[in-house]
């Protein structure tokens, strides 16, 4: 089906782009680079033999990039450094669709090995990363290894996720051992101790190859729901502030990246959000002095660079759709109203709150319309390839347009750009400090050459 991978042309392309970085090898050497829960469970797939060879990479031109399609290219001005907007829609000018819609993806793995399977939804389906559990990191030198190898198939870097909170949500416990959760934290009362967790974490992640936590919690306790148990810094927004902001800094100060969670906000749900959909009768008064107060300070402070938003039913904001479905949560309140444009990530689409009305690949969609950028939730090539196959039918029938697409993935490749994955090269006017996040051997090949293509300023 057509979400499985690129024509014989396109193969052609990347064959050629292997045999030309010989001779590019300086060009990429003096690049530089700008700075720097999901709550489920991930369901088992079909184990099939690890890949042996890296994939085969060939030959092809790149056109040239279009102002007209691509918005930020409209005021390049060659004598002027490219902004990073302008860089990333240069990479989306050269990406196929099917490389494009391939980003928008948060895969999971079935086990802790590298499978043919495996290899099929990194390569073929481009996606823009991956989530791990604990099922995936039994040892330090197995997940290293099926981390790495990963990044090996990978056309762009990988976001390499999980959503280690500490406490009961810890996904590296087999590894690392106990970790405190956000409640035993925030009791402290110490934003220090807050910071040093969050460092902790990050560097127990990067010596992995891990690259994105999907936490801390921001959620605002107010009830002693299944989904607040040990898993909130405290019953006020000022507290969460204080200690999901210090947390938040101690990882991303460290080479890691963070995100918010649950948006619009799980602190007054009752219902346990993995097998039923929370349906949260809060005023709108209350949604924006409590629940979303954590978010309009840190969005504020620009400590945020990803958000994860959950299933969760508020009719105060809308009646109808759970929030990360609902256009009027995510670009409404989340991008108009808090002005955030960074990434926003779903929380996994099988959850019960979800999946009890929608399939995956139609609730793929409607994230997409609603204003997400990342989605998570399909495990396995087929499980990816039906979510892939919908958007483009909806691409095809008018309900998505290529630009909301680009959009997304613009949103996609700055984050990668920021962290360090994605080269950028001097003539880039940098928008950021440099991340310690990844290093030169993080990137791929395509990424290296991708960038060597493009037009130096005059």
């Amino acid at each position: 089906m057509m979400g499985f991978g690129s024509s014989v042309g396109g193969v052609l392309v990347r064959q050629r782009a292997r045999r030309v970085l010989v001779g590019i090898g300086v060009f990429c050497a003096t690049l530089s680079m700008v700075v720097l829960s999901a709550c489920g469970g991930n369901p088992a797939h079909v184990m099939t033999p690890a890949p042996t060879s890296p994939p085969t990479m060939v030959p092809g031109s790149y056109p040239s990039p279009s102002a007209t399609q691509y918005p930020a290219l409209l005021h390049w001005n060659r004598t002027q450094p490219l902004t990073p907007a302008q860089l990333a829609d240069w990479y989306i000018s050269q990406m196929t669709i099917d490389e494009e819609i391939g980003q928008l993806f948060i895969a999971e793995f079935g086990g802790p090995t590298f499978t043919y399977d495996d290899q099929v939804v990194v390569q073929q389906e481009h996606v823009g990363g991956l989530i791990l559990y604990n099922v995936n990191l039994q040892k330090a030198d197995q997940a290293r290894l099926l981390l790495s190898t990963s990044q090996s198939y990978a056309y762009l870097p990988l976001l390499m996720t999980i959503d280690q909170e500490g406490g009961y949500v810890n996904r590296l416990s087999d590894i690392y051992g106990p970790d405190p959760s956000e409640s035993d934290i925030g009791a402290t009362n110490d934003p220090n101790y807050a910071y040093e967790q969050g460092k902790i974490d990050a560097e127990h992640m990067k010596a992995l190859g891990l690259n994105v936590n999907l936490a801390p919690d921001v959620d605002v306790q107010l009830v002693a729901g299944p989904d607040q148990v040990t898993r909130t810094f405290g019953s006020t927004p000022e507290e969460v502030i204080k200690m999901g902001g210090a947390f938040l800094d101690g990882m991303q100060d460290n080479g890691v990246i963070g995100t918010l969670k649950h948006f619009p906000g799980l602190g007054s749900a009752k219902t346990d959000a993995h097998v039923g959909l929370p349906v949260i009768n809060s005023s709108r008064e209350q949604i924006e002095n409590i629940d979303l107060a954590p978010y309009r300070a840190l969005i504020r402070a620009g400590k945020v660079h990803m958000i994860m938003t959950t299933d969760l039913l508020m009719p105060a904001i809308d009646p109808v759709l759970p929030a990360e479905l609902s256009p009027a949560t995510i670009t409404g309140v989340l991008r108009d109203e808090l002005g955030y444009d960074g990434v926003v990530i779903t929380d996994a689409l099988y959850m019960k709150g979800i999946f009890k009305k929608f399939d995956l690949a139609t609730a793929g969609v409607m994230a997409l319309q609603a204003g997400c950028d990342l989605l998570l939730g399909g495990a396995g090539s087929y499980s990816i390839g039906q979510m892939i196959q919908a958007i483009k039918n909806a691409l095809a029938d008018g309900a998505l347009t290529k630009a909301r697409i680009d959009q997304s993935v613009r949103r996609i490749l700055l984050l990668k750009m920021y962290m360090g994955l994605i080269p950028v090269p001097g003539h880039v006017a940098h928008g950021a400090q440099q991340s310690n996040a990844a290093t030169p051997q993080a990137m791929t090949t395509n990424a290296m050459q991708l960038t060597a293509r493009l037009p130096e300023a005059a």
